[in-house]
């Protein structure tokens, strides 16, 4: 082999060290946000159980029995539990999608290492 197809094959194999390591980097991000989603759907859960109690107290006139103040302090409670729970599960949707997005990127990726590995074995 001569010089410049030393060289190009040096630049080369520093590309596909390049894409590996970028296609590390994302896997580590999509289990970041992997672990971030369990956190926020956790959350989610215990919020709506929390709205569920509150409102399974409202059903056996919990208002009456402890008092108009503290009835409304409950329904206040209430609502933003409720409020709470729409904002974990819109943060979960974004989340999401972009996991989906680097999911994506990591099949692009891998189809570049593939396609460069093709174009070495041809070259070779």
């Amino acid at each position: 082999m001569n010089k410049g197809h030393l060289y190009r094959l040096q630049q080369t194999h520093e590309i596909e060290k390049e894409i590996h390591f970028e296609k590390i980097k994302q896997e580590s991000v999509v289990k970041k946000y992997h672990r971030v989603i369990i956190f926020f759907h956790v959350a989610f859960i215990f919020v709506q159980f929390c709205t569920f109690l509150l409102n399974v107290g409202f059903l056996v006139n919990f208002q009456e029995i402890i008092g108009n103040i503290s009835g409304k302090i409950l329904q206040g409670l209430n609502l933003i539990f409720g409020s709470v729970s729409i904002f974990l599960k819109v943060i979960e949707k974004h989340l999401s999608k972009k996991i989906q997005k680097y999911e994506k990127q990591k099949t692009l990726i891998e189809s570049q290492i593939n396609s460069i590995r093709n174009m070495v074995s041809k070259v070779l």
